[in-house]
């Protein structure tokens, strides 16, 4: 199981990696997952940094994480699945192909969460959440941005835990 549905916990069991939020940017350097998989890091130079990791397989899918710290505690959790078809540059991107990205991410989410979203969504923009007692996974496309990704929200009392 990738998330734990309980707690929103991400388990890379490959790596003997847990990423949760809070957790310490010190915990996640010492961590099998960082020291095989860091691609780079981008300061958005308001406290916040963002760490972005080479795709790692699972369940037969290619899944990437980009990782938001602020200061040093894990604030926020995005994932994308990424396939050879998907676009390379802006020359190759096309609404269509981040659409099947999209739609493929939530095919994956359904499967490692075994079990459908609990809503589905066509505006503002296509969206569909998993809801849990400690907070919801999503996935969505952002035409704003021409990407599609998913990631996790927690319940504000359990972001003070």
């Amino acid at each position: 199981m990738l998330i734990n549905s309980e707690n929103g916990v991400i388990e890379l069991e490959t790596f003997t990696t847990s990423l949760y939020k809070g957790m310490s940017l010190d915990q996640l350097k010492q961590s099998d997952f960082y020291k095989k998989q860091y691609h780079h890091t981008w300061d958005v130079k308001t406290g916040y940094f963002w760490y972005y990791f080479k795709n790692i397989e699972i369940t037969g899918y290619q899944v990437s994480f980009s990782l938001c710290f602020f200061r040093d505690r894990l604030n926020t959790i995005h994932m994308s699945t990424w396939e050879k078809t998907d676009a390379k540059d802006w020359k190759d991107w096309t609404e269509e192909k981040e659409m099947n990205v999209f739609y493929r991410n939530n095919i994956f989410l359904t499967k490692i969460l075994e079990r459908p979203p609990n809503q589905k969504k066509k505006t503002p923009y296509p969206s569909c959440t998993f809801k849990f007692p400690w907070g919801n996974i999503w996935s969505v496309y952002d035409p704003r941005s021409a990407s599609s990704f998913m990631g996790i929200n927690f319940n504000e009392e359990e972001k003070n835990k």
